[in-house]
């Protein structure tokens, strides 16, 4: 009995042993577990500490907005560093056009289309007015050196190169925005000429020129004689499509100063020119 009680006792220790051994075993393997993830963390925080740098150095060069190219080359090493942060701009510019690519494409502002083997990217602005799709612009940037503009079909009249040196290379989606936002007033502009001629027989267009910023019209009032009176739109502010200035003349000074007159300016400057000459129409302002 007390032969069996002995071997009982020995192979419960053998096990006690065991299970102290594989608790070991466990607890060891943990800890080296958590040493490889610290050390997967340190490494992860080292690039984060790196992509900062890099970001940084990316800021104040387009905040001091820096041409590249002639900064003067001291060693090999300089040499290196500097090609890499151009790379480093250069694959910045990218993922951003990616991203600005994906959301002007969902509202219909302007689409960009890597091409050149990611040398250049171009970018197309549609304009539209009142739900109708009008002209569609292109514009091709370079992004070899310094991001810029190397060839393009928008209308000469427009203040492309003032627009670039305002923000192309400061902030490349704050000048696509621009673009787009002074492209789609334009060509709200012309539509409105279009649609005084077609909608409204009796004003006749005296005057227009190519960025539409100025706008004539000869109306004749219904008064007893017909008198011509002479709306003239200002567009100062390019980015909009609502005149910023109208004046009216006519050779009956009492006319032009008239409540009623005075009224339909306001009209003119608060709605788009084809809609507020309708609503002159109606009123029996004009013929």
């Amino acid at each position: 009995m007390e032969t069996m009680d002995q071997g009982v006792l020995v192979h419960l220790m053998s096990l006690e042993r065991a299970g102290v051994g594989q608790q070991d075993q466990h607890q060891s393997e943990r800890i080296q577990m958590l040493k490889v993830r610290a050390a997967s963390l340190r490494a992860k925080r080292d690039q984060l500490k790196h992509q900062a740098s890099v970001i940084k150095i990316l800021k104040d060069k387009i905040g001091k907005n820096l041409p590249f190219g002639d900064e003067e080359e001291d060693g090999d090493d300089e040499t290196g560093g500097f090609a890499a942060l151009q790379q480093s701009l250069l694959t910045a510019w990218k993922m951003q056009l990616k991203d600005l690519q994906h959301a002007h494409h969902l509202i219909g502002g302007f689409d960009l289309v890597e091409c050149k083997e990611g040398k250049s990217v171009c970018v197309s602005f549609h304009t539209a007015y009142e739900g109708v799709y009008l002209d569609t612009y292109n514009m091709e940037l370079d992004l070899m050196r310094t991001v810029q503009i190397s060839r393009h079909n928008i209308p000469p009249s427009f203040p492309l190169e003032v627009l670039a040196k305002q923000s192309l290379e400061k902030d490349l989606k704050a000048f696509l925005q621009t673009v787009s936002q002074n492209l789609n007033a334009l060509a709200a502009r012309r539509q409105q000429v279009t649609l005084v001629k077609d909608l409204v027989g009796s004003v006749e267009v005296m005057e227009s020129n190519e960025l539409c910023n100025i706008l004539v019209l000869m109306c004749s009032a219904q008064s007893e004689p017909p008198r011509a009176v002479l709306c003239t739109l200002e567009y100062k502010d390019l980015t909009q499509s609502l005149p910023t200035h109208v004046s009216i003349e006519s050779e009956d000074k009492t006319l032009s100063g008239s409540p009623q007159w005075k009224k339909n300016q306001s009209l003119l400057l608060e709605s788009p020119a084809h809609t507020a000459l309708l609503t002159m129409k109606r009123m029996g302002s004009i013929a």
